[in-house]
């Protein structure tokens, strides 16, 4: 029996939808049944009654979530305790947004903690199920999609616009929406249907832009407006690769509202390592 079959069997009981429990494990359904069929096998008993992806506890499979949780949050506990004592430790963070004052913190704290060792991962916002548990620190726009996650506001982030320096607008100081009536505007989409603020916000204030392109990615994006096929919006904490594009202009914008509101998230102290529980002191007090 491994650890990773209660862990899988866990969710799966937490869900009670293969489907469900399989993407925020991020493994595919046949893989997770796989696993759960196996446990079974190895209990010497059926823990779920099945029908088609829905599965349901049996009395089995609810005396044996009791044990498994106390199990794993037993070993959780043991291997945070033990983190407490090993001189060079890993901190994990997860980057729903990016941030180059987080940046410029994770570089003074590394000169102050040589040992520690980092892993940050940049997660896009259409991968918000991720199993967060495996990160010391989540950095997320305050967004519907993250309503569960526990955070403190970091700080506001404002847009600006960005134009190509022949563009007409590049000469303003200050850009309100209504001048960008008949510019032609790259905006940023993460996943199928869910689009970035400044979408909404034009859509709501009823001006009529020169047409729309959609990417997912701020490097088309930029390379789209160096290359004169439009305007798009970025927040200022994305603002370093476009600044030292000299084919492009940032400008303020006069909008209310336009400014994204960056979030920041630590485990339970009770879950960090020691390191981890100064970086996140360093962190609140650095930003």
């Amino acid at each position: 029996m491994e650890l990773s079959q209660i862990r899988y069997f866990i969710v799966a009981a937490q869900f009670q939808n293969l489907s469900k429990a399989a993407n925020i494990l991020n493994i595919t359904q046949p893989a997770l049944s796989k696993s759960i069929s196996k446990l079974e096998e190895e209990v010497g008993t059926r823990l779920f009654d099945r029908s088609g992806k829905k599965i349901t506890l049996n009395e089995s499979g609810k005396k044996f979530l009791e044990s498994s949780i106390d199990s794993v949050k037993g070993l959780d506990d043991a291997v945070a305790a033990m983190k407490e004592h090993i001189p060079g430790q890993a901190l994990y963070l997860g980057l729903f947004c990016y941030s180059e004052r987080l940046m410029r913190c994770i570089v003074d704290f590394s000169s102050l903690e040589p040992a520690v060792s980092y892993h940050i991962e940049h997660l896009g916002l259409d991968s918000h199920n991720v199993d967060t548990n495996r990160f010391d620190m989540l950095l997320y726009p305050q967004n519907p999609l993250f309503h569960k996650y526990k955070g403190d506001v970091l700080y506001s982030d404002p847009y600006r616009l960005a134009v190509h320096r022949s563009n007409p607008l590049s000469s303003m100081k200050t850009v309100h929406l209504h001048d960008l009536s008949a510019q032609q505007i790259i905006f940023i989409k993460h996943g199928e249907k869910l689009f970035d603020l400044p979408y909404h916000l034009l859509i709501s204030s009823d001006v009529h832009t020169g047409g729309s392109i959609f990417t997912t990615s701020y490097e088309i994006q930029r390379w789209l407006i160096s290359n004169n096929c439009g305007a798009g919006f970025i927040p200022q904490g994305y603002s370093c690769a476009y600044v030292d594009d000299p084919r492009i202009t940032l400008l303020p914008v006069t909008a209310d509202g336009l400014s994204q509101t960056v979030m920041i998230g630590f485990k339970r102290q009770k879950h960090l390592s020691a390191a981890g529980r100064r970086f996140a002191a360093f962190v609140r007090d650095y930003l």
